[in-house]
């Protein structure tokens, strides 16, 4: 067995061994007549000797599998820089027919599509010779590794290309992600401190006494991780027919999934089973917008402005302003008496001379008061009385925060609809979000105006 499976099992089995020994030592504690000096011995083993331990392997895994997409880049390069090579050899030259030679790269299975990951998975567990062959040439690991133990033959190649593609597909589409800031924890819950302080600045005469603060206060802030998950069902036939294979459509499928569950949490999230929002976070600054004809005048605008205002107040300089794209279209759509878009002119031209956006201009640029504007089509638009309206969150979203607990893995399993001939495939994820550590760096522009808006 080639050496980085090797040790990929060691650190496996290693685990394993933790997990056996903390399921004992839990046992142990539950059984009628241990004494609380024991239960702390228990607790003692486990946060001393356990958790360290598993901290360490953790560590290891990680760089270890660091170390094996550094080999797969290098090896990637390797490939692409060969196959330009025999590509500039293929142009035509002087006395060759005036034919180019094309020259297909052919190492890879994969590459084409026409075989599915997912299905040479099954076919080898089945003893499929042809398929067994495949993964070893597109994984780069020999042929015999890939029947010998479940984590060689799926794990690998699943975590490796499925888990890749999904991380990258959620944080290209995720709006939130890249606003707020990350922590990577390792329990379900974290405490984080809130400081108020109370200072006092003045002029003094000489020798005499400085003014000091006279507040200081700590809060402390709870934040929990939740469990997120998708699934997406395919056909056998389709998985082993399908050309190109039809593994990208799942890979999309739960990225898109993931993504929704996350960024509508992170929003508007209650708490309960999900992480708690920036809407349901209590402290906010609000502001309220109840014109009922946006069109007939800029108060969205002047609206959002005092929110702007609100924040450089109560906190600093906004960040973002975050809006659901029917908002932005409202602001988009304002015209002025005669009939001509007020957003995205030239402000100091008269109003004869202004031309319409739409048929010169390429479009305005998305920002507000030089804040930049960022949509999001998770915002929800069902609240309020009427359950039709929209909010406007402007703030520095680098004080949020998103709880990474443990990364997207995926599983896939032929068993749950085993008489129907369908593949469930489950993405999963540990995250979890804050935005209550300083409430005040955000400001929430809500109100009847932003009905259908």
């Amino acid at each position: 067995m080639p050496q980085p499976q090797l040790a990929a099992l060691t650190i496996a089995a290693k685990m394993d061994e933790l997990e056996t020994r903390s399921r004992s030592l839990a046992e142990q504690a539950e059984k009628p007549g241990t004494s609380s000096e024991e239960i702390e011995g228990f607790k003692a083993v486990l946060s001393d000797e356990i958790q360290p331990q598993l901290a360490a392997l953790t560590k290891e895994r990680d760089e270890r599998l660091r170390e094996e997409e550094i080999k797969s880049l290098r090896g990637t390069v390797g490939t692409l820089e060969d196959a330009i090579k025999e590509l500039r050899l293929g142009f035509p030259v002087a006395g060759d027919e005036g034919k180019g030679v094309i020259t297909v790269d052919e190492d890879n299975p994969y590459a084409t599509g026409e075989h599915s990951y997912y299905g040479d998975i099954r076919m080898a567990n089945k003893g499929r010779q042809d398929a067994i062959e495949r993964l070893a040439k597109g994984s780069g690991v020999e042929g015999k590794a890939m029947t010998e133990g479940v984590g060689a033959q799926g794990g690998y190649l699943v975590q490796k290309v499925i888990e890749r593609q999904i991380i990258d597909t959620r944080e290209l589409d995720n709006v939130l992600r890249p606003l707020c800031s990350k922590l990577n924890v390792t329990a379900t819950e974290i405490e984080l401190n809130q400081i108020t302080l109370g200072t006092t600045a003045g002029w003094v005469a000489e020798l005499a006494e400085k003014p000091e603060a006279t507040a200081l206060t700590l809060a402390t802030v709870t934040a929990s991780v939740f469990t997120a998950a998708g699934l997406a069902t395919i056909s056998n036939q389709l998985l082993a027919d399908s050309n190109p294979a039809v593994d990208a459509l799942v890979t999309r499928d739960l990225a898109k999934r993931l993504i929704a569950l996350e960024e509508t949490a992170f929003l508007a999230g209650t708490g309960t089973g999900q992480p708690l929002g920036i809407l349901n976070t209590p402290g906010l600054s609000t502001k309220s917008f109840t014109v009922t004809d946006v069109s007939a005048d800029n108060g969205l605008l002047d609206t959002i402005l005092d929110a702007i205002a609100q924040v450089q107040t109560d906190y600093g300089q906004p960040g973002t302003i975050l809006m659901h794209p029917r908002t932005w279209t409202t602001i988009l759509k304002d015209k002025n008496a005669n009939g001509v878009y007020t957003y995205g002119s030239p402000s100091n031209a008269t109003i004869s001379s202004v031309q319409d956006p739409r048929t010169v201009y390429t479009g305005p640029t998305r920002t507000l008061w030089g804040v930049p504007v960022v949509l999001s089509n998770r915002m929800p638009t069902n609240l309020g009385s009427g359950t039709n309206e929209s909010r406007v969150i402007v703030g520095d979203f680098s004080e949020a925060l998103i709880l990474d607990r443990q990364g997207i893995t995926v599983d896939e399993s032929p068993h749950v609809y085993f008489t129907s001939n369908q593949t469930v495939f489950r993405a999963e994820e540990r995250v979890g979000f804050t935005a209550a550590r300083q409430p005040r760096a955000f400001c929430v522009v809500g109100g009847a105006g932003l009905a259908d808006a």
